[in-house]
């Protein structure tokens, strides 16, 4: 059995819909929703009741997750002491932060340390199983229990645009004006990313224009050197080709926020440490 199963059930459980779990995952209704089903089949019961008001655990839900909480909340246990007697920690890095994450290990000196290409969402699940120690990510909206969340820096949200497009003269450019425009978005951590990027649109009344998805950063800005469009996912520590120029943007968007996010049970206290030392030296 899948314990990543048994434990969506649980936070199901705690959350009363689907809707609200798949949030607090990170992870898509439908696909919570699968998982379950794909649960309950293997166990051969229903472990709750659906209505138009949310789910509510049956008998043999009950009776199923008091007692898979505590095999989990042991597994859990078990592993994290295994791998804090390990020689290597992981470290999950998002696309975008080879910069934050380079300062960050300028810190440490005795870590062992291996360093995985990872999204935010992932990371959190990584963490809450064990097999990940600590990461580097984009503000999350909510944490599992068991995971703890440090900020790191906040960048203010700035236009990236080619220097031979006409919004690169301005000393400023409205949201209007980049609405009109193709925005290019990466597909890694896109959910948060999109958000976050949106809000500030739709606070004004505004109906940004999609362009196309980038796999990753790296593709954005190859992406926007080639005219595609603009893109407002990048921070101004990403090293940048000289056809490209940051544009700041006059109405206020929410910071990119990225954030250190660690195992409380796992034994990192030098990785916590070299984050709290970014943390305060912005």
């Amino acid at each position: 059995m899948d314990l990543r199963y048994v434990r969506y059930a649980m936070a199901i459980a705690r959350a009363g819909s689907l809707r609200r779990a798949a949030a607090a995952l990170h992870i898509a209704q439908p696909t919570l929703s699968e998982q379950l089903k794909a649960l309950e089949k293997e166990i051969g019961v229903e472990l709750f009741s659906r209505s138009s008001s949310g789910v509510q655990l049956t008998e043999a839900g009950e009776a199923f997750l008091a007692q898979a909480t505590v095999a989990v909340d042991a597994f859990e246990r078990a592993v994290a002491a295994a791998r804090s007697k390990g020689d290597t920690s992981r470290l999950g890095v998002a696309d975008g932060l080879a910069d934050v994450v380079a300062r960050l290990l300028s810190q440490l000196q005795s870590v062992r340390l291996r360093v995985v290409p990872m999204g935010t969402a992932e990371q959190i699940v990584s963490i809450v199983d064990g097999s990940l120690q600590a990461g580097m990510g984009y503000a999350p909206g909510s944490l599992p229990r068991g995971v703890a969340r440090m900020l790191i820096h906040r960048f203010p949200v700035r236009a990236l645009v080619h220097r031979d497009h006409p919004l690169a003269a301005s000393e400023a450019v409205s949201l209007a004006d980049l609405a009109m425009e193709p925005l290019v978005m990466p597909e890694s951590d896109a959910v948060a990313g999109a958000r976050r990027f949106l809000e500030g649109f739709v606070r004004h009344r505004l109906h940004p224009r999609l362009g196309p998805a980038a796999a990753t950063h790296d593709l954005a800005i190859s992406m926007v050197e080639r005219g595609a469009g603009y893109t407002l996912s990048v921070h101004e520590g990403t090293p940048m080709p000289e056809a490209l120029v940051f544009v700041p943007i006059k109405e206020d968007v929410p910071p990119l926020e990225v954030v250190f996010l660690w195992n409380r049970q796992a034994d990192v206290p030098e990785l916590v440490s070299a984050a709290r030392h970014l943390a305060r030296s912005g």
